[in-house]
């Protein structure tokens, strides 16, 4: 599946699920064996988290270095995969992951570093749109997809070419505005669509049950049914599956990223006219 080419707003959600239908065991292999590690750490923790059972301080702390490492990760591999994707196809494994990691480890700080400063001036905003945006059912699905999606094309700019923070942020505008509707609705339109199945698959684990009788009889056993409940083996089943929900989003956000870039830039074109220049009769 060729990346770099011009999308509407249907091929923008439809190329996604192809995608995955394409190179989904490629791609969540790769994944796994990067991410699996950490999902289980999490899983065990949360577990015996649901059993009540208390970690001493230093296992706790060293919990969170770990979700911390895991988060990076697990937000980053997506971008990876999609640029090695579009330079390779899928002649490439988790070792090929690896090695980018380890070179692009400073830019990925860098980056990480510079969008909390850029967030808190955005967040402002973002919050002040995300109110008046209130008024109606889908304004608050739109805004939040268009803060998500200018962080990762961004981030995907940062990776792909050799451009600043800055000018990214500002080329990643340009990338969002350019197709604005069709770009946002479809991020927003997958989103809302996790959100449905995730809360569908959630209820049925017994967590809002538990959360409805907190209400009811002692607090104390209320609370303690509830993060059984909350971190039983089905819920975190459940919330796995929601891991590799977001990932979906992730890849429909890249999808986007190189499709507008396409828009801009015709890369692929001139590719080919640089191709056809070369061809010796």
């Amino acid at each position: 599946m060729q990346l770099l080419q011009q999308r509407d707003f249907s091929q923008f959600f439809s190329d996604t699920f192809k995608f995955i239908k394409e190179n989904g065991k490629h791609f969540f292999t790769n994944y796994f064996m990067i991410n699996g590690i950490f999902l289980i750490l999490q899983f065990v923790k949360n577990y015996y988290t649901g059993q009540l059972v208390v970690f001493p301080a230093l296992v706790e702390f060293l919990y969170v270095i770990l979700i911390l490492i895991f988060s990076v990760v697990n937000y980053t591999f997506v971008s990876i995969y999609m640029i090695l994707y579009n330079e390779r196809g899928t002649d490439f494994n988790y070792k090929d992951v690896l090695a980018y990691y380890k070179e692009n480890a400073g830019k990925i700080a860098v980056f990480i570093l510079m969008s909390i400063i850029i967030a808190i001036p955005a967040g402002v905003v973002f919050y002040i749109v995300l109110l008046l945006s209130l008024i109606t059912i889908v304004g608050p699905f739109l805004v939040y997809a268009a803060m998500m999606l200018w962080f990762s094309m961004a981030f995907y700019e940062y990776l792909y070419t050799n451009k600043g923070v800055t000018d990214c942020f500002g080329y990643s505008w340009t990338l969002l505005t350019k197709k604005f509707w069709a770009t946002t609705g479809s991020t927003a339109l997958l989103f809302l669509i996790i959100l449905i199945v995730f809360g569908f698959m959630i209820s049925l684990t017994g967590v809002f049950s538990s959360f409805a009788d907190m209400n009811n009889g002692s607090p104390l056993g209320a609370i303690q049914k509830f993060q059984q409940a909350f971190f039983s083996p089905v819920t975190l089943v459940v919330t796995t599956f929601f891991t590799v929900f977001m990932v979906t989003l992730q890849i429909s956000q890249g999808i986007i990223y190189f499709s507008q870039k396409e828009l801009l830039e015709n890369i692929s074109a001139n590719d080919e006219i640089d191709q056809i220049g070369k061809i010796e009769f």
